[in-house]
């Protein structure tokens, strides 16, 4: 009898190491946000090879000097950004630019603690893209 005790508890034993190797697996599975700070040059590479969706987080005023070209335009001051964000689909790629890096910064922690899965931010920001000579889009008054 005490035979038949012990089978059957190595049996469940293995039953219950089995079952939680499973959640385990299951749980390695998951993806891990990106969060990516790259300079023009990078950033402009990985835009190229890895499409996604460009978003230029100044001010109107600002976007009035000019935006990285087909970039969509949200200002990071404004009460509705955190709103348009939780709008955003969190598993595309995000690229996202500011004047020189600090609010872009700031947003990129703030998205991937929202569950975005992939930002990329530009280092410097536009100040650095045009150094670096990229293209600039004017926009229509």
């Amino acid at each position: 009898m005490r035979i038949k005790f012990y089978l059957l508890l190595i049996f469940v034993s293995s039953l219950f190491n089995a079952c939680s190797q499973d959640a385990n697996q299951v749980q390695s599975t998951e993806k891990t946000p990106i969060l990516e700070l790259l300079g023009p040059k990078e950033f402009a590479e990985k835009l190229k090879t890895q499409p996604g969706v460009l978003i230029d987080i100044r001010t109107a005023s600002e976007h009035k000097k000019g935006i990285i070209p087909e970039a969509l335009l949200m200002d990071f001051f404004s009460e509705n950004f955190e709103v348009t964000l939780n709008n955003l689909d969190k598993s595309k790629t995000y690229y996202i630019y500011c004047a020189s890096g600090g609010r872009s910064s700031e947003a990129a922690e703030l998205m991937s603690k929202k569950g975005f899965m992939h930002v990329v931010d530009l280092d410097g920001g536009i100040k650095k893209w045009k150094d670096a000579n990229f293209p600039i889009q004017a926009l229509p008054n």
